[in-house]
């Protein structure tokens, strides 16, 4: 539908009718009885232009004449370009062939009237106050405006005389502003609105109200916290300083190394916190090294922090602007498209990369500068690709199938060291392939073997699901957001240079090992080619309010193990201190791979007693793998007591949060925006790869939604034998093929969420949104063949699961941390032990492998969702109380067809929190 409401009522309320004279002068829109300078004049034109209103007859519009229901929904109705009603209005005082009859039956069909009673309209009643806004506000469940909140009715006079029916309309219209209170602040709902009010509301509208939303919309609003000056630091330092002075506040120090020094040498002397305050500048390359000699204690914490406004910026790359860029020579013409030539620039960039410069990655705002390469976009045809089905004799040899890549690689002045682009199926990694030789009879090209191992540059042709594309030729730049290095002049060519260009240059900036009871506050770090922060064996780590801007984390590259591509790196965390990493009010912005990765070494046979106590609340997360596609943007491993919340995640090339081998996890009020970007089996939330995370739970945060198209794309992917998860009152939006998926897991409980628009289900395409794999054929195959004893005893998941079970009881005699986390989940559990030949027993709780119930699915494509046949499968999957709606089948949405899947007051499905969703 279009749009209609938002300023609804503001001038529908005047309190009392007001009589113009019309002079003898000019009249507006053609109506002898509006007057040019009248208030509504211009309104009236408006309305009447535009076809949503008419006059009464004559030459009259009738300005301050009574507005009736059939004329209210008139008008919405000629707003929605008059759609044809696909039945009568069923009311009996709406006669076919009336004027207003087709109006009618099309608001009924669309829920913005109900009638006054069931059979009755009451064309020409006159609309009170509380029934336009009711009116208004059930239009506007299609139109783009959104209001949030809801006013409270009870400061006005008569707020208590609001008709039940009413109540939500009016405070929604008072909350945007709409409806004011009249005389002795009382609403007057029963007062009457006249025609010119209604003609203004509908111009205010659709010049000022055109919100747009493109993902679920959210109460919450992250407002900067303000942090205290810091008024009694021990050192000062200040890019004025000199690391000759003592780091007073009027003698500050230059460097924070100098800083580093100073510490250690106090800290011989005093025995409370020691704090030193940076103040505001640009500080340049940093390199620092805290050791246990730098440590703090539980009674002596160090902080290094800002000090007063201003940014204090370390950076350890360099900025290159647009504006330095200049045209190409007519001796470089050759080297480009013709077509290309006027819109590319070039700079020297010879003193700003580091390192090999085919390794080069420039960041922008928008995340990284795309390599000029073939095809411009991926995927643009396979047949214009080099792929696996064209590999040759041997690993390193491929044949050309495609005719046209075939033409293209004959025209090049030179293979000599010509690179090649593997992209990755989930997404692709710029790490670069060079051709060794091609032989244009039989259209081989052979590529060189840059390393020894089975990887080139983190692309396994053998193993990995990969395409091949052509890229920084000179005669591949022709399309905006691409560069090409020209690596013998170190000269850069852009198509279309605008904005900055960042170049991480320098490594690691702050190294710790054993470093204790250390703070990071209020600092912004940009540009390293290695990581922000690579700390091992640490305490009571604390990062707040610190931005990170453009990390290559590039001592990693193209490799898979756990110590891979991270901006901030963090190891060895097994501790009994309460609060051990803690990363608060932070933005993590631009990373080639992870923001965070957290290595609890919470492995082996102690693993299951220890503890890692992590807190990351209330951070920004974006822009994460842009190039790196292998895990998450935070990846917590090896940890327990884990607690993710009030986060808010956008634009991850994968997922948002992962942890593998973890256990005691809970994820909570996080708003995961737009994750998934380019990347297939994988989930926004993904406990991986052998997790067995038991006691994990997940509630109250909102998925989607996920854009990557293809298999295995997920909001919560449950990997690898998870058991004891529970997934309760989140909503799922279009979060690919399902909303959580449980893969070999037993005993997670799914309940009381909200799923829309997602692709399919366990169950099929109208499932149930969630995901149960190799359970529901095995199960039925076992029933049909009468075998029930023998699933009881093949491999099969349900053995494996058990196995799982039993481990739990196991590892609850020997550890006590685990037992107590266990216990503080499901203080019952230890009174129940799994036998499944006793799993009819009614009396026995735990005897479903995983249980969905009170879930509610809503389907967008006018097919309402089946659950039939999804009651009950043994004990072993439990299904029940599910109910599938389509998106327009209930009003249980602010603004669904918007984006705003707020549960409206009084829905019936479960309470998702959304005034604590995101950060705070």
């Amino acid at each position: 539908m279009k749009k209609l409401i938002c300023l609804i009522i503001a001038a529908i309320m005047l309190a009392a009718a007001v009589v113009f004279a019309i002079p003898a002068g000019a009249i507006k829109a053609g109506f002898s009885d509006v007057a040019e300078d009248r208030w509504s004049a211009d309104s009236i034109k408006y309305a009447v232009d535009s076809g949503y209103m008419k006059g009464v007859g004559g030459d009259l519009f009738d300005p301050e004449g009574a507005l009736t229901r059939a004329m209210v929904v008139t008008v919405l109705w000629r707003r929605e370009d008059s759609p044809a009603p696909t039945a009568p209005s069923g009311f009996d005082d709406v006669p076919s062939g009336e004027w207003y009859a087709d109006a009618a039956a099309w608001a009924r069909e669309t829920g913005v009237v109900l009638g006054v009673t069931d059979t009755t309209f009451d064309p020409n009643g006159l609309i009170t106050r509380e029934q336009l806004a009711t009116m208004l506000f059930r239009f506007s469940f299609s139109a783009p405006v959104s209001v949030p909140e809801r006013a409270d009715l009870k400061p006005f006079a008569d707020g208590e005389n609001v008709s039940d029916w009413a109540e939500e309309p009016l405070e929604w219209a008072v909350e945007a502003g709409l409806l004011k209170g009249t005389d002795g602040n009382r609403l007057d709902p029963n007062g009457f609105a006249t025609r010119e009010q209604f003609a203004a509301i509908v111009e205010r509208y659709d010049g000022s109200f055109t919100l747009q939303y493109n993902e679920p919309v959210l109460i919450s609003h992250y407002t900067e916290k303000e942090y205290p000056l810091v008024t009694d630091a021990d050192f000062y330092v200040s890019t004025a300083g000199s690391d000759s002075n003592d780091g007073s506040f009027d003698r500050p120090f230059a460097t924070f190394n100098k800083a580093v020094e100073a510490v250690r040498e106090l800290k011989k002397t005093k025995r409370g916190d020691i704090t030193v305050a940076f103040m505001a500048g640009d500080y340049g390359p940093l390199s620092v090294s805290l050791t246990a000699e730098d440590a703090g204690s539980p009674t002596q914490r160090i902080t290094y922090c800002k000090y007063g406004d201003g940014d204090v910026v370390f950076d350890n790359g360099a900025d290159l602007s647009a504006g330095v860029f200049s045209d190409i020579g007519e001796s470089e013409y050759f080297m480009f498209p013709e077509r290309a030539r006027s819109h590319i620039k070039k700079a020297d960039v010879s003193g700003l990369v580091a390192g090999d410069p085919d390794e080069l990655i420039i960041f922008t705002e928008s995340g990284v500068l795309d390599q000029a390469r073939y095809p411009n976009k991926y995927p643009d045809g396979t047949d214009q690709l080099l792929t696996q089905a064209a590999r040759a004799a041997s690993r390193h040899s491929y044949e050309l199938t495609s005719n046209l890549l075939q033409k293209r690689i004959n025209k090049y002045h030179t293979l000599e060291g010509m690179q090649v682009y593997g992209y990755i199926v989930r997404g692709y990694q710029k790490h670069l392939i060079k051709v060794a030789s091609y032989d244009e009879d039989t259209h081989i090209i052979e590529l060189l073997n840059p390393e020894a191992g089975d990887y080139y540059g983190g692309i396994n042709p053998d193993k990995d699901d990969c395409d091949m594309a052509f890229i920084n030729l000179s005669e591949e730049l022709d399309a905006s957001g691409e560069y090409w290095l020209d690596t013998s002049t170190m000269t850069l060519y852009v198509y279309e240079p605008h904005g900055d260009y960042r170049f991480p240059m320098h490594g690691t900036m702050i190294t710790m090992r054993n470093a204790d009871f250390i703070t990071f506050r209020g600092l912004t770090m940009r540009n390293t080619s290695e990581r922000f922060i690579d700390e091992t064996g640490g305490r009571a780590i604390t990062v707040e309010r610190c931005r990170f801007n453009c990390a290559l984390n590039s001592s990693n590259q193209g490799t898979q193990s756990d110590n891979y591509n991270a901006g901030l790196y963090f190891a060895d965390h097994p501790t009994e201190v309460s609060k051990d990493l803690v990363f608060t009010d932070n933005v993590f912005d631009c990373f080639y791979g992870a923001a965070l990765k957290v290595d609890g070494k919470c492995e082996g046979g102690q693993r299951f007693d220890r503890t890692t106590n992590i807190l990351f609340d209330n951070n920004l997360v974006r822009k994460t793998n842009l190039v790196f596609d292998f895990r998450c943007g935070v990846d917590l491993s090896s940890c327990s007591k884990v607690e993710v919340s009030h986060n808010r995640f956008e634009e991850c090339s994968r997922g948002a949060v992962s942890f593998s081998r973890s256990y005691d996890v809970t994820v909570e009020y996080n708003d995961f925006a737009s994750v998934m970007l380019n990347s297939t089996d994988g989930g926004i939330l993904y406990a991986d790869w052998s997790c067995d995370g038991r006691n994990v739970v997940v509630r109250h945060n909102c998925f989607g939604p996920v854009t990557t198209a293809g298999i295995g794309t997920f909001g919560f992917y449950i990997d690898d034998n998870t058991c004891g998860a529970e997934v309760c009152s989140n909503i799922f939006w279009n979060t690919g093929n399902s909303a959580a998926m449980i893969h070999d897991g037993r005993d997670c409980f799914i309940h009381d969420n909200v799923v829309i628009a997602t692709d399919k289900g366990a169950y099929g395409d109208e499932g149930l949104g969630f995901g149960v794999s190799s359970t529901r054929v095995e199960i039925e195959e076992y029933i049909a063949d009468g075998t029930i004893d023998q699933m009881r005893t093949e491999e099969w998941s349900i053995v494996r699961g058990e196995g799982i079970w039993n481990e739990m009881f196991e590892l609850c005699d020997t550890y006590d941390n685990y037992k107590n986390a266990i216990l503080s989940r499901w203080p019952q559990i230890l009174d129940y032990h799994l036998d499944y030949m006793n799993a009819d027993d009614p009396d026995f709780v735990f005897n479903s492998v995983n249980a969905f119930t009170r879930n509610v699915y809503f389907n967008d494509s006018g097919k309402k969702c089946d659950f039939s046949d999804n009651v009950l499968i043994l004990k072993y999957l439990t299904v029940g109380e599910e109910r599938g709606f389509t998106l327009d089948e209930n009003l249980f949405f602010v603004n669904p067809s918007l984006g705003d899947y707020r549960v409206r007051k009084g829905a019936d499905i479960p309470d998702l929190e959304f005034e604590k969703i995101g950060r705070y």
